[in-house]
C-alpha cells in the first residue's frame, strides 16, 4: 500500500501522521518474516527511529489494525503476529521455529455454516484455520544423514 493512501485514511479517522506510525506499517509490509511480531517490528523500527518505544509500535500495531490496515495472523507463545493480507485465507505455524505460511485452501463451511456451541451466542464474522506442524526446512534440520546409524 502506498504511503500516501495510509495517510488519508489516517486523516479520515482523526489520527496523527507520524513519521513513527508510517514506519511501522513499512516494516510490517516489508519484513522478511512473513507475520511479524511487534518485537521484531519493533527492532527493525528502532535502526531508523532510536529514541521509539515498544509501547510505540504496539499502540500502532494496534491502530493499524483498528483501521483495517493490518490484522493479527495468529497469537502463539504470547506473541502476537501481524499480516498485511486482508483476504480470507489461514495459517500454518512451525512448532519448531515458530514460522507462519499462508495456506490457500476452500473452506466453504467457515461462510456458510455456524457450530451449534455458537448458535444464539453472537455474530460470526470471520472464521479461520490454523495448521499446526513441522515445516520443511525444520524437518530437514531434523532428520539424520543418510547411512547414518541411529542410536
Amino acid at each position: 500500500m502506498k504511503m500516501s493512501v495510509l495517510e488519508e485514511k489516517l486523516r479520515q479517522k482523526n489520527l496523527k501522521i507520524t513519521p513513527q506510525r508510517l514506519e511501522i506499517l513499512r516494516a510490517v509490509q516489508n519484513h522478511q518474516c512473513d507475520h511479524p511480531s511487534a518485537e521484531l517490528i519493533y527492532q527493525a523500527v528502532k535502526k531508523r527511529y532510536p529514541a521509539v518505544s515498544l509501547a510505540t509500535v504496539y499502540k500502532t500495531l494496534e491502530t493499524l489494525v483498528q483501521i483495517g490496515e493490518i490484522r493479527v495472523a495468529i497469537v502463539s507463545d504470547g506473541k502476537t503476529r501481524y499480516d498485511t493480507r486482508m483476504d480470507r485465507h489461514h495459517h500454518f505455524l512451525c512448532s519448531a521455529c515458530g514460522g507462519v505460511q499462508d495456506v490457500e485452501m476452500r473452506m466453504d463451511c467457515l461462510e456458510t455454516c455456524t457450530p451449534e456451541s455458537l448458535i444464539g451466542k453472537g455474530t460470526i464474522h470471520r472464521g479461520e484455520v490454523i495448521f499446526h506442524g513441522i515445516c520443511s526446512g525444520c524437518e530437514a534440520k531434523q532428520a539424520p544423514a543418510p547411512n547414518t546409524p541411529l542410536l
